[in-house]
């Protein structure tokens, strides 16, 4: 019988994933079970929370491809948005994510972006 990855655990993997990369920019991070927010983030004594929303694989949308993410909770600080089947992510302050479904197209989910998106998360943080 093969394992079929349902809604639930595509989310949890996303969330785990985005931790992991967090934690190796030297941000803290904790998994929640909160309405809104997914992650509390940490570097030195400054907290944010995260959302994380997660796609398992980019679809052709309009003919172009992009990953879909339903935006519609807006409870946490940050937006983190995963490509699961590229391990890689983007981090948007909430304020700048205005639509509730947010399509990213797939050449954006880079290893530069990644980390550039992710400085930007820590220097927001820390000048809070």
């Amino acid at each position: 019988m093969e394992w079929v990855p349902n809604v639930q655990s595509t989310g949890r993997a996303g969330e785990f994933l985005a931790a992991y990369i967090l934690e190796a920019h030297g941000v803290e991070c904790h998994r929640v079970d909160r309405q809104g927010a997914d992650l509390w983030c940490k570097r030195g004594d400054k907290i944010t929370t995260v959302q994380v929303k997660t796609a398992s694989e980019s679809v052709v949308d309009k003919n172009c491809t992009v990953y879909r993410y339903n935006t519609k909770t807006r409870d946490a600080a940050w937006f983190c948005f995963v490509a699961l089947d590229t391990r890689l992510m983007l981090l948007r302050p909430a304020e700048n994510v205005l639509t509730i479904s947010t399509r990213i197209h797939q050449s954006t989910f880079t290893p530069a972006n990644q980390g550039e998106s992710v400085q930007h998360f820590i220097s927001t943080l820390l000048s809070k």
